[in-house]
C-alpha cells in the first residue's frame, strides 16, 4: 500500500474521530506508553500500587424479580473468609483480600490479586438483617426481599 493511500485513509478517518487519536498514535514513543495513556485496563508490567483499586472488580450482575433483588459477584479463587460485606441503604460494600497464589515474577497477570473494595449501587434500599449471602463455586450470591414492589400513590392536598 502506498503512502498516499494511507494518508487519504487517515484523513477520512479523522473526520469521524472527535479527538487526536491518529496523531497521538504516531507521537507515542512506544506501544506500551500509548496503551497506558489511552486504555483503562490492567496489564502485565503495571505496578502493584496501580492495581490495588481494580476498577469494576469483582464483576457483578444485579437482577430484580417481583419479590427479590439478586446480586451475583464473580470471586473465583477467593475463599469465604477473605470476603466482607456491609450495607447502608442502597450501597453495598464488597471488600476482600487474597494473597498471591504463586511465587515469582508474573509474565502475564490477568486475574486480580490483593486487596479490593467495591461499592455497588443497589436498585432498592435494604437493611443488613434482611440480606442473605451465600458463597459457592466462586460466586457470591446476595439476595434480599423487595420492600417496595410498585409505586405507591401519594395523596395531594
Amino acid at each position: 500500500m502506498d503512502m498516499n493511500k494511507i494518508m487519504q485513509w487517515m484523513d477520512m478517518a479523522k473526520k469521524y474521530q472527535s479527538s487526536n487519536f491518529w496523531s497521538d498514535i504516531f507521537e507515542q514513543s512506544s506501544f506500551e506508553e500509548f496503551m497506558k495513556s489511552n486504555l483503562d485496563m490492567g496489564w502485565a508490567g503495571q505496578s502493584r500500587a496501580d492495581t490495588t483499586q481494580a476498577k469494576g472488580f469483582p464483576p457483578t450482575d444485579i437482577y430484580k424479580t417481583d419479590d427479590e433483588i439478586f446480586v451475583i459477584s464473580d470471586l473465583a479463587g477467593y475463599m469465604k473468609e477473605e470476603i466482607r460485606l456491609s450495607v447502608s441503604g442502597t450501597k453495598l460494600l464488597i471488600k476482600g483480600n487474597r494473597n498471591e497464589i504463586a511465587a515469582g515474577e508474573p509474565v502475564q497477570q490477568e486475574r486480580y490479586q490483593g486487596e479490593f473494595n467495591r461499592i455497588i449501587q443497589l436498585p432498592e434500599p435494604t437493611f443488613p438483617d434482611q440480606i442473605r449471602a451465600k458463597f459457592t463455586n466462586g460466586l457470591l450470591i446476595i439476595r434480599y426481599h423487595r420492600q417496595f414492589k410498585s409505586d405507591e400513590q401519594v395523596p395531594i392536598e
